[in-house]
């Protein structure tokens, strides 16, 4: 096991309280709360980098938490005002946006711009394709997105989410579930699972990795969004809240390695090796793709935006298709050649 992923991951999940951040003095500005994604680890270390940096305090942001999370309550946590801005996925507020619209967070800075969810099986499973899933069994934490996700992936490849049999866990537990084959497959981030399972000795070929972006689904993820009340009370700062998080995504573009040992200085819990492995692999396969390379960081293109809301929709069995602008904004995003990457 890698050193300390286990028990990082544990106490992660479990709050700051338990496994305290480093804390970086903020000075005077505006107080904002901020949920990451996850625990603490490669996923959101530009964030924690750029609190370290001082590019929040640069904006006049005093950032009072970035505290981890245990996935999809991220986005609770900033619907219900508990924390002002957060890392969550951004289609998945049409959702949330049809049963309190008035509640709903607005995505205002995406940098995910494919779904890291996936399916992972043992190799010698041979579960290559959608259909191969059909009367097996797959685990997943509830507060996982790819397992909220999953009605979407199956029925967008014309399969009964019904055929499946489905196992809720912790998400502390997924990967030792599966380690004790429990379950045929589980649903998770494609990082999140692999790196964990390197953690516990597993060789990337002992597993098989079925991306729903590979598979019918095209979708945006992760993004930056905030809540209706720092909308209200704390617009003017949002132009310099994308700026600052801007900064920490380049940086980590430029210099991974020096990302993750800001991450490091944070949590001392985390395997250092893992979570640059995790970084690289998040730029390399959902932050880095042709369509940041020619249209810079930050924004989305709203037709695909729409269509992602649309397979929702339709995989969920929702009412009706939220409209774009309910839940996306691109006015707090810096011009577009201060955005680029290379």
């Amino acid at each position: 096991m890698g050193k300390g992923l286990g028990r990082r991951g544990f106490l992660g999940m479990a709050g700051a309280g338990i496994a305290a951040p480093r804390v970086w003095a903020q000075g005077a500005g505006v107080p904002i709360r901020f949920s990451l994604n996850l625990p603490r680890n490669g996923t959101n270390s530009p964030f924690i980098h750029a609190l370290e940096r001082g590019y929040f305090a640069a904006e006049g942001i005093r950032i009072t938490g970035m505290d981890p999370a245990a996935g999809a309550d991220a986005m609770q946590r900033i619907a219900t005002e508990t924390y002002d801005v957060g890392f969550a996925d951004l289609p998945g507020m049409a959702e949330f946006h049809l049963r309190n619209p008035d509640a709903s967070p607005m995505g205002i800075f995406n940098v995910y711009r494919s779904t890291p969810a996936s399916i992972v099986s043992w190799a010698g499973s041979n579960l290559r394709k959608p259909a191969d899933l059909v009367g097996k069994t797959i685990g997943g934490p509830v507060t996982d997105n790819a397992f909220r996700l999953f009605p979407v992936f199956f029925r967008a490849n014309g399969l009964d989410p019904q055929s499946v049999k489905f196992n809720n866990m912790d998400l502390r537990l997924r990967e030792a579930v599966f380690m004790r084959r429990e379950v045929d497959a589980i649903t998770g981030f494609d990082s999140t699972i692999w790196l964990n399972l390197k953690g516990l000795g597993v060789k990337f070929d002992d597993i098989s990795i079925m991306p729903y972006s590979a598979h019918g689904l095209d979708l945006y993820s992760n993004s930056l969004l905030v809540s209706r009340k720092t909308l209200r009370d704390n617009e003017a700062i949002l132009p310099g809240l994308v700026r600052a998080c801007l900064r920490g995504w380049r940086d980590a573009i430029a210099n991974p390695a020096s990302v993750t040992d800001a991450l490091v200085r944070a949590d001392g819990l985390v395997n250092r090796q893992i979570e640059l492995e995790r970084l690289e692999w998040v730029l390399k396969h959902q932050v880095l793709t042709d369509e940041t390379r020619r249209d810079g960081l930050g924004d989305v293109d709203r037709v695909r935006l729409g269509r992602s809301i649309e397979a929702l929709a339709q995989g969920l069995q929702l009412p009706r298709i939220v409209p774009v602008e309910a839940i996306w904004t691109d006015k707090y995003l810096p011009p577009v050649d201060q955005r680029r990457v290379t």
